[in-house]
């Protein structure tokens, strides 16, 4: 809360004008009037208090905020000196969540903490010791989330990429749960929900839209829904005159709506629409984009046909779409080509340009690294293979690791990395910003300062097409053979020619 009160950024420390003390006094004293936590959980602390008795609503409110807290936390090893292996929840179950691990023999250390399984040289887990003490899933699922030995054990909040608590994510979790609690039948399948979904993204005006989706979710005025909230009415349609008015009745059964459709041209299901279910009408006209030929104009005009001048109403929109999507795409275009040319570095620096793919079926990474200085002249370039890559988390980690390792190998200086690592180079420069990546943080970060200098830049695949085209070859080509060699390749002669052409 300290560091909340004077600092706006997690990642910088400020300077704490005040004793924290002094904050709690009363405003008639001096002091900002902060409430003092602490009175309310004496003999233990925030995440274990309870309410008490007589709690006020303010008091009720935080612990109800706690509660949702510790719903979205899981335990982060640093050091492991603060965790106890058997008593505490530590292991990362996709299925079951934070546990704690199995047993796999039958007698063991109570008292064993997580520091005793670390590598000090490594700054890993020790996987021998894992292997003897956790049953074979547990060491999977250990093995993927290393230890930071360089920090205490901690929190991360489990609903960011990044780690960090956030509102926006507490308030999507809270939704969750509400909807699981209150509505669980929105979540039960089957479901109509998909096609609810497919309806936003029809290309059509949004008030069309909306009347759609209010037509399946039976939130239209029709004299069945009426009756149904007790209302009196006549129960024949105002249209036809025939008994029940449904909305499957009104869009298509009705006399005056198979009118509609029929001369709408746009083509009908096999069996007519009266023989069908709402859900399954409207879900077939949302796949009107498959047809192809003339029946395509369907697939634009249907959405009107509740309209009067449907087709004209249509055009005139659609129209007016075309031009807007035109202007756009032509700036568009521009944009792209001016953002995804290759860019040199600054006079006096080299550019390493770092590109890969793994190929999630067979665990294979293909890597690269092409060095150039700020004319554009290649000077060096290398690929490699990797196996056994479980994530594409894991790909990006262990690519940019290999290319500080052979630029420090190499010993460059002034050095720009760049590359698709948009997650990674943020964490690098924020770290108290992302601790779920502090591991990956710390081993970047002691290869980067044997550097005299670096920076690190994000680029899309487009502006990185040289090295993503030479680690393709191993995924692509079986190209697997590790090299370093001067120059570019010569069967890219070309690209590379063109990029430096462009400076």
């Amino acid at each position: 809360m300290a560091r909340f009160c004077w600092s706006s950024d997690a990642h910088q420390r400020k300077i704490h004008w005040i004793v924290w003390d002094k904050l709690f006094l009363p405003k008639a004293l001096g002091g900002i009037g902060f409430k003092d936590m602490e009175r309310y959980f004496p003999y233990s602390d925030f995440l274990t208090t309870v309410v008490g008795s007589k709690p006020s609503f303010a008091w009720k409110s935080i612990i109800f905020g706690r509660d949702l807290l510790q719903k979205g936390l899981s335990w982060k090893i640093g050091d492991g000196r603060n965790t106890y292996v058997w008593l505490e929840k530590w292991v990362h179950d996709p299925i079951l969540g934070m546990r704690a691990p199995w047993v796999k023999n039958n007698t063991f250390d109570v008292n064993l903490g997580a520091n005793a399984l670390i590598d000090a040289s490594t700054r890993r887990w020790n996987l021998e010791l894992l292997r003897e003490v956790f049953v074979p899933e547990d060491v999977n699922l250990i093995w993927k989330h290393q230890p930071v030995i360089a920090r205490p054990d901690g929190f991360l909040w489990k609903h960011n990429r990044s780690g960090n608590f956030s509102v926006k994510s507490a308030y999507a979790l809270a939704q969750e749960l509400k909807i699981r609690k209150d509505f669980p039948e929105v979540l039960m399948q089957p479901s109509f929900n998909s096609v609810k979904e497919k309806v936003w993204k029809v290309s059509t005006a949004p008030k069309i839209r909306t009347f759609i989706w209010k037509a399946l979710s039976d939130a239209l005025p029709v004299v069945d829904l009426i009756s149904k909230r007790g209302m009196k009415c006549d129960d024949r349609c105002q249209l036809c005159g025939l008994e029940g008015e449904s909305i499957q009745h009104v869009l298509f059964e009705c006399d005056p709506a198979r009118q509609a459709w029929a001369l709408s041209g746009i083509p009908m299901p096999e069996l007519g629409f009266q023989n069908g279910s709402l859900v399954s009408n409207i879900n077939y006209l949302l796949n009107l984009k498959s047809l192809r030929g003339e029946e395509g104009e369907a697939k634009r005009t249907w959405p009107w046909i509740y309209r009067k001048k449907a087709k004209a109403d249509a055009e005139e929109w659609f129209l007016a779409q075309v031009v807007d999507e035109e202007i756009a795409k032509e700036l568009k275009t521009v944009e792209k080509q001016r953002k995804h040319r290759w860019r040199p570095p600054i006079e006096g620096w080299l550019l390493c340009n770092v590109g890969f793919e793994w190929n999630q079926r067979s665990k294979v990474l293909g890597v690269a690294w092409v060095v150039r200085y700020h004319r554009g002249v290649v000077l060096l370039h290398s690929r490699r293979a990797f196996s056994n890559i479980l994530s594409l988390e894991d790909a990006r980690f262990e690519t940019i690791l290999w290319a500080a390792e052979s630029m420090t190998s190499l010993r460059y200086n002034k050095m720009v990395f760049s590359g698709d690592f948009k997650e990674l180079f943020l964490a690098i420069q924020k770290p108290h910003q992302w601790p779920s990546l502090a591991f990956q943080v710390e081993e970047l970060s002691g290869k980067l300062r044997l550097m005299e200098e670096s920076q690190l830049k994000y680029v899309t695949m487009e502006e990185n097409t040289g090295a993503t085209i030479i680690a393709q070859s191993v995924t692509r080509q079986g190209r697997v053979r590790s090299y370093v060699a001067k120059g570019h390749p010569e069967w890219l002669f070309e690209l590379f020619v063109n990029e430096s052409q462009f400076l």
